[in-house]
Protein backbone atom coordinates (compact mmCIF):
# COMPACT_ATOMS: atom_id res chain seq x y z
CA UNK A 1 0.00 0.00 0.00
CA UNK A 2 1.45 3.48 -0.91
CA UNK A 3 -1.39 5.85 -0.30
CA UNK A 4 -3.47 6.10 3.13
CA UNK A 5 -6.68 8.12 2.69
CA UNK A 6 -8.01 9.29 5.63
CA UNK A 7 -11.07 11.27 6.05
CA UNK A 8 -12.36 13.05 9.54
CA UNK A 9 -15.64 14.27 9.79
CA UNK A 10 -18.78 15.03 7.37
CA UNK A 11 -16.43 16.73 4.66
CA UNK A 12 -14.12 14.49 4.93
CA UNK A 13 -15.16 11.07 4.63
CA UNK A 14 -17.74 12.41 1.63
CA UNK A 15 -14.24 13.57 -0.01
CA UNK A 16 -12.08 10.63 0.46
CA UNK A 17 -15.73 8.23 -1.11
CA UNK A 18 -15.68 10.44 -3.84
CA UNK A 19 -11.69 9.36 -4.31
CA UNK A 20 -12.95 5.48 -3.89
CA UNK A 21 -15.43 6.12 -6.68
CA UNK A 22 -13.00 5.63 -9.46
CA UNK A 23 -11.42 2.46 -10.66
CA UNK A 24 -8.64 1.12 -9.39
CA UNK A 25 -7.72 3.18 -6.70
CA UNK A 26 -7.97 0.50 -4.25
CA UNK A 27 -4.87 -0.69 -6.16
CA UNK A 28 -2.75 1.85 -4.63
CA UNK A 29 -4.34 3.30 -1.34
CA UNK A 30 -6.49 2.42 1.26
CA UNK A 31 -9.97 4.76 2.75
CA UNK A 32 -9.98 4.92 6.18
CA UNK A 33 -13.08 7.05 7.56
CA UNK A 34 -13.24 8.66 10.90
CA UNK A 35 -16.94 10.31 12.57
CA UNK A 36 -18.78 10.88 15.08
CA UNK A 37 -22.37 10.41 13.89
CA UNK A 38 -23.23 7.02 11.98
CA UNK A 39 -25.71 9.22 9.85
CA UNK A 40 -22.88 10.84 7.73
CA UNK A 41 -20.99 7.62 7.90
CA UNK A 42 -23.66 5.60 6.41
CA UNK A 43 -23.93 8.03 3.68
CA UNK A 44 -20.59 6.88 2.22
CA UNK A 45 -20.88 4.40 -1.10
CA UNK A 46 -17.19 3.44 -1.79
CA UNK A 47 -15.53 3.14 2.16
CA UNK A 48 -16.77 -0.14 3.02
CA UNK A 49 -18.21 -0.36 6.62
CA UNK A 50 -14.68 -2.46 7.96
CA UNK A 51 -12.94 0.91 7.45
CA UNK A 52 -15.46 3.29 9.32
CA UNK A 53 -14.65 4.20 12.93
CA UNK A 54 -16.78 5.96 14.80
CA UNK A 55 -14.80 8.52 17.53
CA UNK A 56 -17.59 8.62 20.94
CA UNK A 57 -17.12 10.61 23.72
CA UNK A 58 -17.06 7.78 26.17
CA UNK A 59 -15.49 4.87 24.27
CA UNK A 60 -13.36 6.43 21.58
CA UNK A 61 -12.77 4.78 18.26
CA UNK A 62 -15.69 2.09 17.38
CA UNK A 63 -14.97 -0.05 14.53
CA UNK A 64 -17.66 -0.12 11.98
CA UNK A 65 -18.34 -3.68 12.51
CA UNK A 66 -18.47 -3.98 15.52
CA UNK A 67 -21.89 -5.40 17.20
CA UNK A 68 -24.19 -2.44 18.25
CA UNK A 69 -21.89 0.21 16.35
CA UNK A 70 -24.84 2.04 15.33
CA UNK A 71 -26.06 2.80 18.92
CA UNK A 72 -22.60 3.27 20.72
CA UNK A 73 -21.67 6.14 17.75
CA UNK A 74 -24.63 8.64 18.70
CA UNK A 75 -23.88 12.14 17.76
CA UNK A 76 -21.74 14.73 16.69
CA UNK A 77 -19.22 17.58 18.88
CA UNK A 78 -21.76 20.14 18.38
CA UNK A 79 -19.60 22.32 16.04
CA UNK A 80 -16.88 22.33 18.93
CA UNK A 81 -13.75 21.01 17.75
CA UNK A 82 -12.41 21.26 21.41
CA UNK A 83 -14.38 18.40 22.62
CA UNK A 84 -13.27 16.55 19.88
CA UNK A 85 -9.69 17.13 20.24
CA UNK A 86 -9.93 16.17 24.32
CA UNK A 87 -11.32 13.42 23.33
CA UNK A 88 -8.73 12.62 20.47
CA UNK A 89 -6.07 13.57 23.29
CA UNK A 90 -7.45 10.69 25.70
CA UNK A 91 -7.72 8.35 22.62
CA UNK A 92 -4.91 8.74 20.32
CA UNK A 93 -3.27 5.18 21.11
CA UNK A 94 -6.69 3.50 19.60
CA UNK A 95 -5.21 4.86 16.23
CA UNK A 96 -2.21 2.52 16.46
CA UNK A 97 -5.03 0.05 16.95
CA UNK A 98 -6.70 0.40 13.47
CA UNK A 99 -3.79 0.91 11.63
CA UNK A 100 -2.44 -2.72 12.83
CA UNK A 101 -5.98 -3.81 12.06
CA UNK A 102 -5.53 -2.46 8.76
CA UNK A 103 -1.91 -3.73 8.32
CA UNK A 104 -2.86 -6.83 9.46
CA UNK A 105 -5.56 -7.97 6.99
CA UNK A 106 -3.92 -6.30 4.11
CA UNK A 107 -0.74 -8.38 4.95
CA UNK A 108 1.25 -5.29 4.10
CA UNK A 109 4.24 -3.67 5.56
CA UNK A 110 3.80 -0.20 7.63
CA UNK A 111 7.17 0.95 5.58
CA UNK A 112 5.99 0.25 2.03
CA UNK A 113 3.38 3.80 3.10
CA UNK A 114 4.56 6.53 0.95
CA UNK A 115 2.69 9.13 1.72
CA UNK A 116 -0.96 9.88 3.90
CA UNK A 117 -3.71 12.10 3.35
CA UNK A 118 -6.16 13.76 5.79
CA UNK A 119 -9.52 14.73 4.96
CA UNK A 120 -11.43 17.41 6.22
CA UNK A 121 -13.71 20.47 6.38
CA UNK A 122 -12.24 22.65 9.23
CA UNK A 123 -15.85 24.81 10.44
CA UNK A 124 -16.82 21.86 11.96
CA UNK A 125 -16.11 19.63 14.83
CA UNK A 126 -15.55 16.38 14.40
CA UNK A 127 -13.07 16.83 11.54
CA UNK A 128 -11.56 19.82 12.70
CA UNK A 129 -10.74 18.55 16.01
CA UNK A 130 -9.72 14.77 15.38
CA UNK A 131 -7.45 15.34 12.08
CA UNK A 132 -3.72 16.57 14.22
CA UNK A 133 -4.02 13.66 15.83
CA UNK A 134 -5.02 11.25 12.91
CA UNK A 135 -2.12 12.77 10.62
CA UNK A 136 0.40 12.62 14.66
CA UNK A 137 -0.16 8.81 14.91
CA UNK A 138 -0.31 8.02 11.78
CA UNK A 139 3.27 9.52 11.35
CA UNK A 140 4.22 7.68 14.53
CA UNK A 141 2.81 4.31 13.53
CA UNK A 142 4.45 4.40 10.41
CA UNK A 143 7.57 6.46 9.87
CA UNK A 144 8.87 9.80 11.04
CA UNK A 145 10.16 10.75 7.29
CA UNK A 146 7.13 9.79 6.01
CA UNK A 147 5.01 12.89 4.21
CA UNK A 148 1.57 13.95 5.49
CA UNK A 149 -1.23 15.94 3.37
CA UNK A 150 -4.07 17.67 4.34
CA UNK A 151 -7.09 18.46 2.45
CA UNK A 152 -9.05 21.01 4.56
CA UNK A 153 -12.49 22.18 3.88
CA UNK A 154 -12.84 26.45 4.66
CA UNK A 155 -16.09 27.47 5.10
CA UNK A 156 -18.79 29.97 3.43
CA UNK A 157 -18.81 33.27 5.65
CA UNK A 158 -20.90 34.98 2.96
CA UNK A 159 -23.39 35.63 5.59
CA UNK A 160 -21.06 37.46 7.96
CA UNK A 161 -19.40 39.59 4.93
CA UNK A 162 -23.58 40.40 4.00
CA UNK A 163 -24.42 40.52 8.17
CA UNK A 164 -25.54 44.30 7.89
CA UNK A 165 -28.23 43.24 5.89
CA UNK A 166 -28.87 39.90 7.23
CA UNK A 167 -32.44 39.68 9.60
CA UNK A 168 -30.61 35.89 10.51
CA UNK A 169 -28.81 36.89 13.26
CA UNK A 170 -28.02 32.82 14.67
CA UNK A 171 -26.78 31.91 10.50
CA UNK A 172 -24.35 35.16 10.71
CA UNK A 173 -23.18 33.59 14.42
CA UNK A 174 -22.53 30.30 13.05
CA UNK A 175 -20.78 31.29 10.44
CA UNK A 176 -18.65 33.45 12.99
CA UNK A 177 -18.09 30.15 14.77
CA UNK A 178 -17.17 28.37 12.20
CA UNK A 179 -14.44 30.82 11.66
CA UNK A 180 -13.33 30.28 14.87
CA UNK A 181 -13.24 26.61 14.62
CA UNK A 182 -11.01 27.11 11.46
CA UNK A 183 -8.15 29.17 12.72
CA UNK A 184 -7.96 26.51 15.97
CA UNK A 185 -7.83 23.67 12.79
CA UNK A 186 -5.62 25.58 10.71
CA UNK A 187 -3.03 26.42 13.87
CA UNK A 188 -3.30 22.67 14.93
CA UNK A 189 -2.66 20.82 11.52
CA UNK A 190 0.60 23.13 10.46
CA UNK A 191 2.36 21.30 13.26
CA UNK A 192 1.24 18.04 12.35
CA UNK A 193 1.42 17.70 8.57
CA UNK A 194 3.70 19.00 5.39
CA UNK A 195 1.02 20.79 3.19
CA UNK A 196 -2.32 22.03 3.37
CA UNK A 197 -4.61 21.51 0.16
CA UNK A 198 -7.71 24.29 0.49
CA UNK A 199 -10.67 24.14 -0.79
CA UNK A 200 -12.92 26.87 -0.12
CA UNK A 201 -16.81 26.36 0.53
CA UNK A 202 -17.43 30.00 -0.46
CA UNK A 203 -16.61 28.99 -4.14
CA UNK A 204 -20.00 27.32 -4.07
CA UNK A 205 -23.33 29.50 -4.31
CA UNK A 206 -24.66 30.74 -0.85
CA UNK A 207 -27.99 28.91 -2.05
CA UNK A 208 -26.13 25.46 -3.05
CA UNK A 209 -24.23 25.48 0.40
CA UNK A 210 -27.15 25.90 2.40
CA UNK A 211 -28.71 22.87 1.27
CA UNK A 212 -25.49 20.46 2.01
CA UNK A 213 -25.54 19.69 -2.40
CA UNK A 214 -21.83 19.39 -2.44
CA UNK A 215 -21.49 16.34 -4.38
CA UNK A 216 -20.38 17.80 -7.27
CA UNK A 217 -17.88 19.90 -5.76
CA UNK A 218 -16.78 17.57 -3.83
CA UNK A 219 -16.32 15.05 -7.23
CA UNK A 220 -14.01 17.71 -8.88
CA UNK A 221 -11.94 18.22 -5.60
CA UNK A 222 -11.57 14.52 -5.81
CA UNK A 223 -10.44 14.40 -9.86
CA UNK A 224 -8.35 17.25 -9.39
CA UNK A 225 -6.62 15.84 -6.33
CA UNK A 226 -6.13 12.48 -7.86
CA UNK A 227 -4.36 13.81 -11.26
CA UNK A 228 -1.70 15.84 -8.67
CA UNK A 229 -1.45 12.93 -6.48
CA UNK A 230 -0.86 10.20 -9.20
CA UNK A 231 -0.46 11.83 -11.86
CA UNK A 232 0.79 10.16 -15.27
CA UNK A 233 -0.07 6.90 -12.97
CA UNK A 234 -3.32 7.09 -13.10
CA UNK A 235 -3.42 6.80 -16.67
CA UNK A 236 -1.07 3.92 -17.08
CA UNK A 237 -2.61 1.33 -19.23
CA UNK A 238 -1.74 -1.79 -21.82
CA UNK A 239 -1.72 0.42 -24.50
CA UNK A 240 0.62 3.12 -23.53
CA UNK A 241 2.39 1.08 -21.35
CA UNK A 242 5.71 1.67 -23.14
CA UNK A 243 5.29 5.40 -23.45
CA UNK A 244 7.78 7.32 -20.94
CA UNK A 245 5.29 9.60 -19.45
CA UNK A 246 6.46 12.14 -16.58
CA UNK A 247 5.07 12.55 -13.27
CA UNK A 248 5.15 15.63 -10.79
CA UNK A 249 7.31 15.53 -7.81
CA UNK A 250 5.01 15.81 -4.91
CA UNK A 251 7.63 17.58 -3.05
CA UNK A 252 6.90 20.75 -5.08
CA UNK A 253 3.50 20.47 -2.97
CA UNK A 254 5.03 19.20 0.10
CA UNK A 255 7.51 20.87 1.75
CA UNK A 256 7.90 25.31 1.74
CA UNK A 257 10.61 26.78 4.06
CA UNK A 258 9.94 30.42 4.96
CA UNK A 259 12.01 32.84 6.99
CA UNK A 260 10.85 30.99 10.31
CA UNK A 261 12.27 27.96 9.80
CA UNK A 262 10.11 24.98 8.40
CA UNK A 263 6.08 24.85 8.44
CA UNK A 264 3.46 23.76 6.60
CA UNK A 265 2.68 25.24 2.81
CA UNK A 266 -0.66 25.67 1.38
CA UNK A 267 -1.74 25.42 -2.61
CA UNK A 268 -4.85 24.98 -4.24
CA UNK A 269 -6.19 22.85 -7.15
CA UNK A 270 -8.15 23.72 -10.63
CA UNK A 271 -8.45 21.46 -13.43
CA UNK A 272 -8.99 22.62 -16.53
CA UNK A 273 -11.51 20.14 -19.25
CA UNK A 274 -12.13 19.80 -22.81
CA UNK A 275 -13.56 17.30 -24.58
CA UNK A 276 -10.98 16.21 -28.37
CA UNK A 277 -13.71 15.01 -30.20
CA UNK A 278 -17.20 15.59 -31.26
CA UNK A 279 -20.06 13.47 -31.90
CA UNK A 280 -19.00 12.75 -35.66
CA UNK A 281 -15.64 11.59 -34.02
CA UNK A 282 -17.28 9.50 -31.61
CA UNK A 283 -19.31 7.86 -34.69
CA UNK A 284 -16.16 7.85 -36.98
CA UNK A 285 -12.93 6.40 -36.75
CA UNK A 286 -10.04 8.64 -37.37
CA UNK A 287 -9.57 12.28 -37.39
CA UNK A 288 -12.42 13.29 -38.15
CA UNK A 289 -14.62 15.47 -35.08
CA UNK A 290 -11.40 16.08 -33.29
CA UNK A 291 -11.40 19.16 -31.44
CA UNK A 292 -8.88 21.79 -31.33
CA UNK A 293 -7.12 21.94 -27.86
CA UNK A 294 -4.73 24.50 -26.71
CA UNK A 295 -2.65 23.89 -23.44
CA UNK A 296 -3.22 27.63 -22.63
CA UNK A 297 -7.09 27.79 -22.76
CA UNK A 298 -6.67 24.30 -20.61
CA UNK A 299 -4.40 26.31 -17.71
CA UNK A 300 -6.87 29.39 -17.86
CA UNK A 301 -9.87 27.21 -17.39
CA UNK A 302 -8.11 25.48 -14.27
CA UNK A 303 -6.94 28.80 -12.75
CA UNK A 304 -10.28 30.55 -13.33
CA UNK A 305 -11.28 27.16 -11.11
CA UNK A 306 -9.42 26.98 -8.31
CA UNK A 307 -10.40 25.93 -5.39
CA UNK A 308 -10.35 28.99 -3.14
CA UNK A 309 -12.58 32.12 -3.69
CA UNK A 310 -10.58 35.47 -4.22
CA UNK A 311 -7.44 33.06 -5.85
CA UNK A 312 -4.55 35.11 -6.87
CA UNK A 313 -2.11 33.32 -8.71
CA UNK A 314 0.53 36.38 -9.00
CA UNK A 315 0.48 35.65 -5.45
CA UNK A 316 1.95 32.15 -5.58
CA UNK A 317 4.97 31.00 -4.07
CA UNK A 318 5.05 27.66 -6.65
CA UNK A 319 2.92 25.78 -9.18
CA UNK A 320 2.34 22.29 -10.45
CA UNK A 321 0.54 21.03 -13.12
CA UNK A 322 -0.21 17.58 -14.59
CA UNK A 323 -1.41 17.63 -18.34
CA UNK A 324 -3.42 14.34 -19.94
CA UNK A 325 -4.67 14.37 -23.54
CA UNK A 326 -4.80 11.53 -25.92
CA UNK A 327 -1.91 10.49 -27.81
CA UNK A 328 -3.25 12.37 -31.17
CA UNK A 329 -2.62 15.64 -29.53
CA UNK A 330 0.89 14.83 -28.55
CA UNK A 331 1.69 14.11 -31.76
CA UNK A 332 0.44 16.71 -33.34
CA UNK A 333 1.72 19.00 -31.39
CA UNK A 334 -1.97 20.72 -30.25
CA UNK A 335 -0.38 20.38 -26.46
CA UNK A 336 3.25 21.03 -25.69
CA UNK A 337 4.67 20.60 -22.04
CA UNK A 338 7.24 23.91 -22.86
CA UNK A 339 4.26 26.07 -23.13
CA UNK A 340 2.80 24.64 -20.20
CA UNK A 341 5.87 25.59 -18.19
CA UNK A 342 5.49 28.71 -19.76
CA UNK A 343 2.52 29.38 -18.93
CA UNK A 344 2.89 28.51 -15.56
CA UNK A 345 6.43 30.27 -15.51
CA UNK A 346 4.05 33.64 -16.30
CA UNK A 347 3.11 33.24 -12.38
CA UNK A 348 6.20 31.89 -10.32
CA UNK A 349 9.89 31.30 -10.99
CA UNK A 350 9.31 27.48 -8.98
CA UNK A 351 7.39 25.67 -11.26
CA UNK A 352 6.99 21.81 -12.04
CA UNK A 353 5.02 19.66 -14.63
CA UNK A 354 3.76 15.75 -15.24
CA UNK A 355 2.12 14.80 -18.56
CA UNK A 356 -0.21 11.36 -19.40
CA UNK A 357 -1.46 9.85 -22.37
CA UNK A 358 -5.13 9.21 -21.59
CA UNK A 359 -7.52 6.93 -23.64
CA UNK A 360 -10.16 9.01 -23.23
CA UNK A 361 -11.69 11.74 -25.16
CA UNK A 362 -10.48 14.32 -23.05
CA UNK A 363 -7.93 17.15 -22.47
CA UNK A 364 -6.97 18.53 -19.21
CA UNK A 365 -4.62 20.33 -17.21
CA UNK A 366 -4.88 20.15 -13.24
CA UNK A 367 -2.37 22.89 -11.66
CA UNK A 368 -1.70 23.26 -8.02
CA UNK A 369 -0.75 26.59 -6.62
CA UNK A 370 1.60 26.90 -3.47
CA UNK A 371 1.38 29.46 -0.74
CA UNK A 372 2.43 31.07 2.40
CA UNK A 373 0.11 31.23 4.94
CA UNK A 374 0.43 35.39 5.13
CA UNK A 375 -0.20 35.81 1.46
CA UNK A 376 -3.92 34.03 1.68
CA UNK A 377 -6.51 36.78 1.96
CA UNK A 378 -9.20 34.36 2.71
CA UNK A 379 -7.46 32.55 5.20
CA UNK A 380 -6.67 36.38 6.87
CA UNK A 381 -10.40 37.31 6.22
CA UNK A 382 -11.33 34.02 8.14
CA UNK A 383 -8.75 35.13 11.04
CA UNK A 384 -10.28 38.60 10.68
CA UNK A 385 -14.20 37.18 11.05
CA UNK A 386 -12.90 34.96 14.02
CA UNK A 387 -11.81 37.85 15.95
CA UNK A 388 -14.82 39.62 15.20
CA UNK A 389 -13.35 42.58 13.91
CA UNK A 390 -14.63 44.90 11.30
CA UNK A 391 -13.11 44.95 7.49
CA UNK A 392 -10.71 47.37 7.31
Amino acid sequence: MQYLFVGAGQAGTQIVDQIFAHDNIDLRAEPLAFNSTIQDLERLNNVPQDRWYGVSESKGLISGTVRGFEEQVTGGFGQTPTKADRVMRRNEGEVHRVLDEVYEELEADPSTLQYAFVFLGLGGGTGCGIAPHLARQIRSYASSEMDIVSVAVLPNTKLVNQGAQMDDDTAVDNQIQQCENTVFGLDNLEEEVESILLVDNQRLALDVAESNEYSDYNRYVADAFLDIVLGAERERTDDNLDVQMQDVDLQDLIRFIDGDGFRAGYATLGRGVRQTESLLGYLLPGSFGRQPIRETGLIADSIDKQTLDGFSPSDATSAVAVTQAPGWCWDEKQISLGSVYDELGYYCANVNAGWAVTNRNLASVTTAFGFDREDIGRIAEIERIAEREEPA
